[in-house]
């Protein structure tokens, strides 16, 4: 049995048909956002992806300037050039030994006996004052 339309049912029909209008509206707002934030998403990892190129060519290029001087440095050794000792301070030789005007005279430096007493007597002082100050916060705690 069809139903007999009414004016009532022209108005329900109205409102059904804003309903629709309506939800194609939010439906095409929420797609519209959706779309923004993957191109936002997408050209972020183009950044990312960029940004990661950029490093991995500079470390590339660091690397070949590295063993480059790597390179200039073996060459050094091989010419003669070396870092290090000088030639003839090793143990073939006897080991280092002094130039001969830092043996000569007096040996310079060190503290004298008196000098010496005088720190003594300070670190002494100044760890009986931080033992002192222990113990006095220790008696404080307890009451």
């Amino acid at each position: 049995m069809a139903k007999k339309r009414t004016e009532g049912g022209a108005t329900s029909a109205r409102a059904v048909e804003e309903k629709i209008e309506g939800f194609a509206e939010d439906l095409g707002r929420l797609l519209g956002t959706a779309q923004a934030k993957a191109s936002s998403w997408l050209e972020q990892r183009k950044n990312i992806s960029d940004q990661l190129t950029q490093i991995s060519n500079n470390d590339n290029d660091d690397r070949q300037r590295l063993s480059g001087e790597a390179s200039n440095v073996v060459a050094a050794v091989r010419r003669g050039r070396r870092r290090g000792r000088p030639p003839g301070s090793g143990k073939k030789t006897g080991g280092y030994k002094a130039p001969a005007a830092a043996v000569k005279g007096k040996r310079k430096g060190g503290m004298s006996p008196a000098g010496r007493a005088a720190v003594a007597a300070a670190q002494k002082a100044r760890w009986a004052k931080i033992r002192a100050e222990k113990a006095k916060a220790g008696r404080g705690a307890d009451k």
